[in-house]
């Protein structure tokens, strides 16, 4: 792109990704993360989706059921893609994300469909070893990362609401097993 050619562009295709019939959490803050063919991005709903870059057609959509009532806010910023090492066939390929509800999410790339070695059925709660934790005061809207097969993430915290809050916490879950692996708490 230059400043001579950019007046001269196009849209190749526009994709709706879901109305206010779901209610609020409408907004779309996701960067779209382009693996081969395919695009993979996020509804403020957490549904993920499998686009065909070149023609804008969905390939698949996983409903991650998301508790709406978890936290006012709607957004998922973006997944995050892993290949395991040596593996074939479902979840070689996996595609990460997290949810309002505080839980992270495992899918085959292919077909969006959860891996079952993963967690409990392709998904890990957020919530485990928080303690107590109030709805709305954590969950996780910013795209995991992938760091040496490990999935890590932070979450946002309501503080400064009350006494007994859940802390900022960073952790690492094994990519592959979604078994936790390490925390960084700085207030501990």
């Amino acid at each position: 792109l230059t400043p001579a050619n950019v007046a001269g562009l196009k849209p190749v295709w526009t994709l709706h990704f879901g109305g206010p019939e779901r209610g609020p959490l409408t907004s779309l803050e996701v960067t779209p993360l382009k693996i081969g063919d395919a695009l993979y991005a996020c509804t403020g709903y957490n549904d993920v989706l499998s686009i065909d870059a070149e023609t804008g057609h969905i390939n698949w959509r996983f409903r991650s059921g998301v508790d709406t009532t978890a936290t006012p806010h709607g957004a998922c910023r973006g997944v995050a893609y892993y290949r395991v090492p040596g593996a074939t066939g479902l979840c070689a390929a996996r595609i990460f994300t997290n949810t309002l509800d505080a839980r992270l999410i495992a899918l085959d790339a292919a077909s969006g469909r959860p891996c079952p070695a993963f967690g409990v059925n392709g998904q890990v709660s957020l919530l485990t070893g928080m303690g107590a934790v109030k709805p709305g005061f954590y969950y996780v809207s910013s795209a995991p990362t992938l760091v040496r097969g490990k999935v890590v993430l932070g979450g946002w915290v309501s503080d400064g609401q009350e006494v007994g809050e859940p802390s900022g916490v960073i952790r690492a879950f094994d990519a592959t097993t979604g078994a936790f692996v390490w925390a960084f708490d700085m207030g501990r």
